[in-house]
Formats: structure tokens, sequence, C-alpha cells
């Protein structure tokens, strides 16, 4: 009689089977039992086996890591700890990337927040969390929150646009001066180390400095067309470029994240390049121009920003120790779709050291395409970081390519998801693909930005040579300008009594 019951099984359990065998020879043994005795209970012990088999595959299927643990491979970072001692606090590990600490006088945006006060938070802000947002950047700013504001911005659509220039006239001269200073630094806040990073920095700081940035170019706008006041509307022009590569590009990819494609920040070119406003520029004031547009403030660092992004999840992983919490915390911040994925949580369990191993291994490979286009042109940069042309629909995966996705992940490791490990790999490499596309969209909105700077910066250029010329040059050469850290690869075609400036993301013709 062959005992080797392994050979017809498909899950093993050495320590039932040796209850079983045991059972087995009980009934043959004893001569006080009875035959059907034996039988039933060796059906009992095999009907046991089968539902500790079932078990089993439940278990693999629903189970997974409780917690993140902390280590090199999951959290990238072990310092800080928070005071239990047993997850990191991203949010002390974020601020430490911008040390030096900035001195509340020499920064820039305490003056805004100190002209305006809770307005920045109530026009934009979470009713619920406008409150203490303001309270904490107060005091991580050293300002007292009972100081009456006495600036404020009023909607961009007025009835009477004479009036409204009065009216936000000294706030903007105010933001001006606050936008110039060395360091513009909004501060993160939080009421307590359960707070996620994700929500330290309002939104609705961002949406107000889009407002702010509005605002300028409308009072550009006037200035260049009816007032011809070139000096003060170039002013407003150069605070508006400021603004938006100091703050408003944090908001910029949020909302690109929301599938919103909105690029009223970037630089104002047309309203600059006009038949009817360049002539009234005098040498002094367009030699002035290209200065400034030479010296606009750097890009926050893009292997920063990536980073920044992978603790934003990293974080949100270490809290899912309670979904029901997770989902409160973040209740009003997440679309449906999110709110779904999180009510998930509750049926199937993950590892979240799997997950947080395989959005750490895509975040590493993206960023080491980051650093291989930073020395290529254009298309190549858009090529290699997969990103999204000119007037593609601003957008991330639809479902057919999300399926796609999986498919090639499935083929790539092996795992399948019906499983914890395959399914915890899995989720870790979406969410590594929608960090990595969010750091992309903020990238590419970077590209766009520096090419209608350098554009602008060309055309004004362009300007003095045809003043000094009487016509325009035959190459870029001729202007004798120097070279750009950051080259957008402008290529420029004299044409006619005009000119074309272009490259892959942006357009600009005289004609």
């Amino acid at each position: 009689m062959n005992t080797n019951h392994s050979d017809n099984r498909i899950f093993e359990f050495p320590h039932q089977n040796t209850g079983f065998d045991a059972e087995m020879a009980y009934a043959q043994k004893s001569r006080g039992g009875c035959y059907s005795c034996g039988c039933c209970l060796g059906c009992l012990g095999l009907l046991l086996l089968i539902l500790l088999g079932i078990a089993a595959i439940c278990y693999s299927f629903v189970s997974g890591g409780a917690t993140l643990v902390v280590s090199e491979e999951t959290t990238i970072i072990t310092e800080p700890l928070k005071s239990d001692g047993e997850t990191v606090d991203f949010h002390r590990a974020i601020q430490a990337m911008f040390e030096p600490e900035v001195q509340p006088d020499a920064n820039g945006f305490r003056d805004v927040l100190l002209g305006y006060g809770q307005e920045i938070f109530e026009r934009w802000g979470d009713g619920n969390n406008a409150d203490w947002q303001y309270l904490e950047m107060c005091k991580e700013l050293g300002i007292d929150p009972e100081i009456q504001p006495t600036l404020f911005l009023f909607r961009l659509t007025p009835n009477n646009i004479q009036q409204w220039l009065a009216d936000v006239g000294k706030g903007l001269d105010a933001v001006q001066v606050a936008a110039a200073k060395p360091r513009y630094f909004v501060p993160m806040v939080r009421r307590s180390e359960r707070d996620l990073v994700v929500t330290s920095q309002p939104l609705a700081v961002y949406a107000f400095h889009e407002d702010l940035s509005k605002a300028f170019r409308l009072r550009a706008d006037i200035q260049f067309l009816s007032e011809g006041d070139i000096a003060s509307a170039w002013k407003d022009t150069l605070t508006s470029l400021r603004l938006f590569r100091l703050v408003s590009v944090n908001h910029a990819w949020m909302k690109a994240l929301g599938g919103i494609d909105d690029e009223s920040l970037l630089a104002p070119v047309s309203e600059i390049v006009d038949t009817l406003t360049l002539p009234q520029w005098t040498p002094e004031r367009l030699n002035q121009a290209i200065r400034d547009l030479e010296t606009l403030p750097d890009w926050q660092d893009r292997q920063t920003t990536l980073k920044i992004l992978q603790f934003y999840l990293l974080d949100l992983l270490s809290a899912t120790r309670d979904p029901s919490d997770l989902q409160h915390r973040l209740h009003g911040r997440l679309p449906i779709e999110a709110r779904q994925a999180v009510e998930l949580l509750r049926v199937f369990a993950f590892d979240w050291n799997l997950v947080a191993k395989e959005l750490n291994s895509e975040i590493k490979a993206y960023g080491e395409l980051m650093e291989r286009a930073a020395g290529q042109n254009l298309d190549e940069q858009f090529d290699l970081l997969r990103l999204r042309p000119i007037g593609m629909p601003q957008r991330i995966l639809d479902e057919e390519e999300w399926k796609t996705f999986t498919v090639d992940h499935l083929n790539r490791t092996g795992e399948l998801p019906f499983f914890a490990p395959g399914r915890s790999k899995l989720t870790g490499a979406m969410a590594g693909y929608l960090v990595t596309w969010a750091a992309g969209e903020m990238y590419r909105l970077q590209l766009i930005e520096d090419s209608r700077c350098q554009a602008l910066r060309l055309a004004l250029a362009l300007e003095r040579f045809h003043r000094e010329q009487g016509q325009y040059p035959d190459s870029l050469a001729e202007l004798g300008l120097q070279p750009m850290a950051l080259d957008m690869h402008l290529q420029y075609e004299k044409r006619g009594t005009g000119y074309r400036i272009q490259n892959k993301v942006f357009q600009l013709a005289k004609e």
C-alpha cells in the first residue's frame, strides 16, 4: 500500500498528515472500535485537510504585512523616526531637504502672509482646515495671528477695471518686493505627527498664488496696451514669472494630477512681442529685460522633486495599518476612484513592504532616466521621460492602457495578482508610475516655461538688433548672447520681414 499521500495532494501540511496517519493507525489497531468509526475518522481528517487547504489559499489571497517596516529597502531612509519609534517622520525629512533653514525675516512669503492674512486660506481652502493651517504658518513665521491684514485680492473679472487696479495695486506692489527677496519659502505645517505629509502644504496657498500671478498678468496687459507704462508692465510680468518658479509650479503639477491642463501661469510672450508695444521700449529697457530673463530663479532640483513625491507615498503606505483612519484624514482630497481604492484595503490585504520596494524600484529607474535626459536635446528628453507632447490631452492612463501596463508587469515579474505578493508588487509598480508621471508632468511644465522665457529673451534681442541694423540677423549667433545654462534648443528662421522661433513645445512668430 502506497502511504505517500503527497503524490496526490496540491497542498502539503506535514503536521496535519501526522495527525491523519495517527488516527488511521488507531482505528486499525483498536479491537474495540468498529470499522465504520475508522472510516468516519478518516473522512473527518480528509475534510479537515481540504478545509485547511482552502484556508491556505484564502490566506494567501487576502493576507499581507500589516505595516511598513523601516529599512533601507522600504522607506529608503531610516530616520528621523516619529515618537512611536517605529515609523519614519517624512515631514521632518522633507523639511531637512530644504536646509539651511530660512530665517522668517528673509522669507518673502512671510510678507505676503502678513499682508493678506487668512484670506490666503479662506478663499480656496478647506473650511475645516483653514483656521489651524493659518495659525500654524503664523507660528512658523513669527507672525501674530491677531494682526489685521491690510491687503486683499479681488476676483479677476472686475466690472470697473480702474477701480480694481486701485484696490489691488497696493497688494501687488507689496508682493513684487516679497518675490524679489533671495528666498521665498512656504513652510510645511501639521497639527500632529499623525498628519500626512500630503496635507502639510495647503493647496489653498498655491491657488492663491495662482490668482496673484494672474492679477499681475492682467495689470501688465492693461499697462502695456492702454497706458504705455512699459517699466511698470515689465515689472509685473517679471514678478509673475518669479512666482511661477518659486511657488505656483508646485500647484501646477497638483492640478495636472487632477486632469486640468492650465498653462495660464506661463510667461506672457504675445503681450510683449507685439507691434503696438515693443517699439515703445527704450534700448535701456530692452537690455535690462534681457538680463532679467537670464537671472530668473532656478527651478527646484528635479531629483529633489522626485524624492519628495516618493516620500509622500511612503508616508501614505506607513499609515495603512488603519485604512479607515487613512480615508478619514484624506477625506475631500481624493477623487472618487482613489477613495474606492482605499476602500479596497478593507477587503484585500497587501504586503506593504513589497509595495514599497516595487515603488522605490520604479522611482529609482526613473531617476536614472532623468540623469540621462539632462544632457540630451529636447526631443530626446521627451522620449526618454515619456513626456506628453504639447497639445496632447492632459490625463493619466485610461482603462485599456492600465490593462496593458498590468499585463506588461505580469510578463516581466511572473507574479500573479491573485496572491498577496503579486498584488503588492503590482500595486507598487502602479504607484511608482503615478509618481513618475507627476514628476514628468512638472518637468514638462518647466521645459515649456523655460522655452517661453528663452524665446522672449531672443525676441527682445532680435528687436534690439533690428533697431541697430535695420534688419533681422541670418542666425542667432549674430546676437552675441551668452548661452543659457539650460538650453531649450530654440531654432531660429528669418522669414521675409519677420522671423520664427520654435522648438518641440513652443513657437513664436513675428511676420
